[in-house]
């Protein structure tokens, strides 16, 4: 039987203009009041996964994976995990990434920073649930009174995946990459992923592999598809991210109907 349902946000629970299928979030009020725990795991940050509980009626009932498994908590707001990079080359990768072409972004735990407000800042800042903050002197703050658990750059897909390729072959000893959105590159401390992060959560909560299912839509997902055979990916995820999971499903209300229709739920 499943115990633990395990959700990403963007592409999956959330779209572009971050609203939730009311269908989706019966289904996991329906699943929750039955008793079966759940957790959001994302590459936003942790009160914005918080914004999102509230959405869904989960408040004080959801554990929480924030900046693609940088930062874990449980569902009482016990801390489990953090991580942050490496000062000693944090300064270099963040140079690496800034182009014309694209926008970088530097996450710590609680804000998000850009160089400058732009028509692309704009954009970016309506589709998050918090302020951006605006630091020219970015770079030179980084490692010192910033620490970034996470660096994303925003552009065309074609871009990011060239850029994705220069920075894994320069920093591959200091950071990991994922294509977590069609138009987002997410950089992160080595060996920080959500599967590590979920793996964490089920040890704590003595959660086997085949108790929890998990449902996602891009690259930073395969991580938690790997851990369970109850994998869904949404329909509109890429092929290579299809490949890696058992099912594909239109939206999270059918991946948690497919479950119950076998008796896991």
């Amino acid at each position: 039987m499943i115990k633990l349902l395990v959700s990403d946000l963007d592409g999956t629970l959330l779209n572009h203009e971050n609203n939730i299928q009311q269908e989706d979030i019966d289904a996991i009020q329906q699943a929750t009041r039955q008793g079966i725990g759940f957790a959001i795991a994302t590459g936003r940050m942790d009160h914005e996964i918080q914004s999102v509980l509230d959405i869904l009626h989960q408040t004080g009932n959801g554990h929480r994976v924030s900046q693609n498994g940088a930062f874990v908590y449980d569902k009482d707001g016990k801390f489990i995990h953090a991580n942050t990079f490496p000062h000693e080359h944090i300064q270099d990768i963040f140079a690496a990434t800034i182009s014309e072409k694209t926008l970088t972004s530097v996450s710590t735990e609680t804000d998000t920073y850009v160089l400058e407000e732009n028509w692309a800042t704009r954009e970016m800042q309506k589709r998050i649930f918090h302020t951006l903050l605006i630091e020219p002197a970015l770079k030179e703050q980084l490692g010192k009174s910033i620490h970034p658990s996470k660096i994303s750059v925003h552009g065309k897909t074609e871009d990011l995946q060239s850029l994705q390729q220069i920075l894994d072959e320069r920093f591959a000893d200091h950071l990991d990459s994922f294509i977590s959105d069609p138009s987002c590159l997410d950089l992160m401390p080595k060996n920080i992923c959500k599967g590590a992060a979920v793996e964490q959560l089920m040890s704590i909560l003595k959660i086997e592999p085949d108790e929890m299912a998990c449902f996602g839509d891009s690259f930073n997902d395969v991580s938690m598809f790997e851990l369970t055979k109850h994998s869904y990916a949404m329909a509109q995820a890429p092929d290579q991210v299809k490949a890696r999971t058992e099912h594909v499903v239109p939206n999270v209300a059918e991946a948690i109907t497919d479950l119950r229709s076998k008796g896991l739920l």
